[in-house]
C-alpha cells in the first residue's frame, strides 16, 4: 500500500511538472510574439512618420532619418517611391 502510495504521489508530481513546463514554455511563446509584434509596430510607425516628413518637404533625408530613427538608405528608398 505504501508504495502504491508513492507510486502515485511521483506520477502526480511528474504530472504537474510537466503542465508547468508547458506553461512556461507557451508564456515564453508569448512573451517572443509581443515583443517581434512592437518592433514591427515601431517600424511601421517610423516608416509612417518618414513618409508625412517627406510630403512636407521641409527636412532632408538626413534630418527625417535622424528624427525617427531610421536609417537613412530606408528613408532615401521612401524619397524615390514618393517621386
Amino acid at each position: 500500500m505504501v508504495k502504491t502510495q508513492k507510486k502515485i504521489e511521483v506520477t502526480w508530481k511528474s504530472y504537474f511538472s510537466s503542465l508547468q513546463r508547458d506553461y512556461d514554455i507557451k508564456n515564453e511563446g508569448i512573451a517572443i510574439g509581443e515583443k517581434r509584434g512592437e518592433k514591427r509596430g515601431e517600424a511601421a510607425r517610423a516608416t509612417a512618420t518618414a513618409k508625412n516628413l517627406l510630403a512636407m518637404d521641409v527636412l532632408t533625408n538626413e534630418q527625417i532619418a535622424h528624427a525617427v530613427g531610421l536609417p537613412l538608405k530606408k528613408v532615401e528608398e521612401l524619397a524615390a517611391e514618393k517621386a
